[in-house]
């Protein structure tokens, strides 16, 4: 219908000539820019990727899909420099911007001209004493992997409209390598794609050399990843890091250790705030273990899940673990796992609740051994349980005591005796408490 939208035409004769009229009238309202007074702003609808000028006050907003989301000023009312005019006309025109701290003007990256749009742009501002990428709203496509230098961020418009594929089946999407370490880098705002199908992928977050840093991760969406999607290699430690809010979706981590996975057994004070996670088990046809760890400090206010989760917390050797909420809903899994939450070694952990909707396990707690290092269950705290309706069942009880607790170390559960079945054959120790009976040991 136009040179420049490719607007669709109905066929001669088409009976259902309105539908690609419908189609035409959906595109107009992201293609074709909105000006209005910034004050009218609410009377029209922010869809995902629509743009909206302040013809008053010179500000340039995007559709987020439920909110219009500020990108910069330009015209008259600007009180900024040419550059934030320069930026937003940028990132609009699809480009990936490079902010470096040392340059004078913002450069792009045409990223139809290159495999490695938001690595060239990396490039670019490392070479200027670090800065800011600014990624545009659609799909930017990377061979990968995206490695971040220190001092840099990658930041996208939303979730729903920043999106990172990577193309290359073998590569990482973030990976940490560099052999002196990095330190304080931001990554917020976008989508970061896997390539997806039925075959084994890269790791989405790798951190796989040297110690990262103070990184800060606000709002992420990783999909399509058939691997972890977040591990931290053996020898690796990742320290003063801190997550907002990562959502996980259609990635299936059923042949590996976890969909996020801590090998290394050091890495102090890293804290997540929400972790939403709905693993799929199409490729490798086993339940997903959401959260593994070896060692390390990791705090997880919110954990929730859904699809093929299968054990929510699997914690071995001496890792130093707090989960807030736990929320286990999974729907789609090939096998009931032994446990939701399954604690082994002498490393503490604090679970302050799990509540159960969905899904079938065998217990809801399991204090085992850990042959890893050899040694029992020690200094866990288990919070109370909240089942919720009838699709949610426990084969046989809440707690399995699966080896003795050392007393001089002891663990102590929120509730009662009853709860609790001692599957192991080794004698009593007294290190294991319910509360329920203020203090019960088994």
């Amino acid at each position: 219908m136009t040179d420049n939208h490719q607007y669709e035409t109905p066929p001669s004769g088409s009976l259902d000539w309105d539908q690609p009229l419908n189609r035409n009238f959906e595109r107009i309202d992201t293609d074709v820019e909105v000006r209005d007074a910034d004050a009218n702003r609410s009377n029209y609808v922010a869809k995902a990727g629509a743009k909206f000028l302040a013809t008053d006050t010179g500000n340039v907003y995007l559709g987020d899909g439920g909110s219009w989301t500020q990108l910069g000023t330009i015209g008259p009312g600007s009180s900024g420099s040419g550059d934030a005019t320069s930026v937003t006309s940028l990132i609009l025109e699809g480009y990936v911007v490079a902010l470096g701290r040392n340059n004078s003007a913002p450069r792009s990256v045409d990223p139809t001209t290159t495999a490695t749009p938001v690595q060239d742009a990396l490039d670019i501002v490392d070479a200027a004493g670090g800065g800011e990428v600014r990624l545009p709203a659609g799909v930017i496509e990377e061979t990968g992997p995206i490695r971040p230098y220190e001092e840099t961020q990658i930041v996208g418009l939303g979730v729903e409209l920043s999106k990172v594929a990577i193309t290359d089946r073998s590569a990482d999407g973030i990976l940490f390598d560099r052999d002196s370490g990095v330190s304080r880098v931001k990554l917020d705002g976008f989508a970061l794609n896997g390539p997806a199908g039925s075959e084994p992928t890269g790791v989405a977050i790798h951190h796989a050399n040297r110690d990262t840093q103070d990184l800060f991760v606000g709002r992420l969406v990783l999909w399509g990843w058939n691997n972890s999607v977040y591990r931290v290699d053996e020898g690796v430690g990742p320290f003063q890091c801190r997550h907002d809010q990562l959502t996980v979706y259609e990635c299936d981590a059923g042949d590996q250790d976890g969909l996020f996975e801590f090998r290394s057994w050091y890495g102090p004070a890293n804290w997540f705030g929400t972790i939403a996670a709905y693993p799929t088990a199409t490729v490798s046809g086993r339940n997903t273990t959401v959260f593994f760890t070896r060692g390390g400090t990791q705090t997880v206010d919110s954990l929730t899940m859904g699809g093929s989760a299968g054990v929510a917390i699997d914690q071995t050797w001496d890792s130093l673990i707090e989960f807030g909420h736990v929320h286990w809903e999974p729907t789609t899994n090939p096998t009931d796992p032994p446990a939701i939450v399954r604690l082994r070694g002498h490393g503490t952990a604090v679970i302050d609740t799990v509540k159960h909707v969905t899904g079938v396990a065998d217990y809801v707690y399991e204090l085992g051994y850990d042959s890893y290092n050899g040694r029992g269950p020690n200094r866990k705290v288990l919070g109370p349980y909240i089942e919720l309706g009838a699709a949610a069942d426990i084969t046989n009880t809440v707690v399995n005591l699966a080896h003795p607790v050392d007393p001089d170390e002891p663990s102590l559960y929120e509730g009662s005796p009853d709860d609790v079945t001692v599957t192991h054959t080794e004698g009593s120790t007294g290190g294991f408490r319910a509360l329920g009976t203020a203090g019960t040991g088994f």
